[in-house]
């Protein structure tokens, strides 16, 4: 038996009632926060754009509702455009061992097939932590070999995690999801080239991950075939976009339904990289301890060389990042904002913080060295450990092993609430923001078309 063939008989039977209690509500946690940071995302460009585009393209239209529109698009088309905005913010939950975005993905495309298959609440809950099994067991193979070979792992452990989820809701026969897992590596792609000039394409990778899964399972319950050995073939996955020296292709399978990766899926607590939380706490570690920014004369950040690819190079192009979006990715920005104003928020990233002369001061005076090995305990975490020289010839250093909002050092639920509450302000009303908490603390007893409407129905449509 193939690891497709193995991976599939647990989609086939991973129902909601195989599902602990524990992982369901952990679930319904991470729904919340990624509704809350779609909905935010939407009135981004990237996210308006993405839906004009597919509102003019020819039989788009559907039932399924796009979120801050009045558009309703196919099932494909609403997850392609609601997955834009669940990650234009780059403010979505991740799986720090497996550098996966799963949630971006799964979320717009659960939602949207329970919608137009009048399915239930429960096979929906299902195939979402279906798919986030999925999708965190292909990252977690891979050893952040994607990373290294130039691709975003949510464009390729995340179509994985999406052909599953909607497989999981098609009810696909095993042998019919063995064979949407073979053709879903087909489209396994996302290069990570969107850095050099802070493009749409990152955002677009969460949705097209959504949209081909949902295409894949589709094709495979038509009778097409994919190849059974998309993992461990000498083309397969991991020999293609992976560096296969350092992986096993048998740890995709390793420990399903036993071992549930939905939950050491981090919350975000900043609308930017997560290779750059633990940093920027360690910066306002130095608040805490009564150092002002105007006394720092260097701060010299360890980093991975894996996130350094992300948010420390090119240096030059990182000390004054021309767009919002830049700036998400630059380390020098974020720790000079985040010791600045003590902590990161949306409006961290207006064109007026841009232009700060005090942050991109302090951004000139910060800067990094790769780690070395056994240093810092990346991927497992994603840690900040900073050695920081003072104007008077102090020097201290600051270490965060566990970021937070990862499941070892935990958002509350209170506060996850209190993020939604924050990303919606605005786009809903008080009273639909608090009826969309409610509803997704209860879901499983509610339709999901209940839910959508309270999305929908109560934002002015863009």
């Amino acid at each position: 038996m193939t690891y497709s063939e193995k991976l599939s008989q647990f989609i086939y039977s991973n129902h909601f009632d195989a599902i602990p209690p524990h992982v369901i509500s952990r679930a319904k946690i991470h729904l919340l926060d990624s509704l809350g940071v779609a909905l935010a995302g939407t009135v981004q460009n990237n996210a308006i754009n993405g839906r004009n585009g597919l509102h003019k393209m020819p039989n788009t239209q559907g039932k399924c509702r796009v979120w801050g529109s009045s558009y309703t698009f196919s099932p494909a088309y609403a997850a392609l455009a609601n997955g834009i905005a669940a990650h234009v913010l780059d403010f979505d939950d991740t799986h720090t061992d497996s550098i996966t975005h799963g949630s971006a993905v799964l979320v717009p495309l659960v939602i949207a097939l329970t919608e137009d298959l009048n399915l239930n609440s429960r096979e929906m809950l299902a195939a979402y932590v279906t798919g986030w099994e999925i999708a965190a067991r292909v990252g977690l193979t891979a050893k952040g070999t994607f990373h290294k070979r130039g691709f975003h792992s949510t464009a390729i452990a995340g179509i994985f995690g999406a052909v599953s989820g909607a497989a999981s809701l098609l009810n696909l026969s095993p042998i019919a999801c063995a064979h949407a897992l073979g053709l879903a590596g087909s489209q396994a792609s996302g290069i990570a080239e969107y850095l050099t000039n802070s493009s749409s394409a990152k955002c677009f990778h969460a949705g097209w991950a959504a949209h081909s899964g949902i295409l894949s399972a589709y094709l495979a319950e038509a009778g097409m075939t994919g190849p059974l050995s998309v993992f461990e073939g000498r083309f397969g996955l991991f020999a293609t976009h992976g560096i296969q020296s350092e992986i096993n292709a048998a740890d995709v399978c390793r420990e399903l339904g036993e071992h549930w990766e939905i939950m050491r899926v981090s919350v975000k607590p900043y609308p930017c990289c997560h290779f750059a939380h633990a940093t920027v706490d360690c910066a306002r570690m130095l608040i805490r301890d009564g150092i002002k920014p105007e006394e720092v004369k260097h701060i010299l950040c360890v980093v991975d060389p894996i996130a350094s690819a992300l948010i420390c190079e090119p240096i030059d192009d990182k000390f004054s990042p021309q767009t919002p979006y830049a700036a998400k990715f630059s380390l020098p920005y974020l720790v000079a904002s985040g010791m600045i104003d003590d902590g990161l928020s949306l409006e961290s990233f207006s064109p007026e913080q841009l232009n700060r002369t005090d942050v991109l001061e302090l951004a000139r005076k910060v800067s990094y060295r790769y780690s070395e090995e056994g240093e810092i305990p990346f991927p497992a975490y994603f840690p900040g450990l900073i050695s920081v020289t003072l104007k008077d010839g102090r020097e201290m250093t600051k270490r965060l092993n566990v970021n937070y909002g990862n499941p070892e050092n935990p958002m509350k639920n209170s506060d996850v609430e209190q993020k939604f509450r924050n990303n919606v302000r605005g786009i809903l009303s008080p009273q639909a923001t608090e009826k969309v908490i409610q509803l997704v603390a209860d879901i499983e007893n509610h339709p999901v078309t209940e839910l959508t409407q309270w999305l929908t129905n109560t934002v002015n449509s863009r």
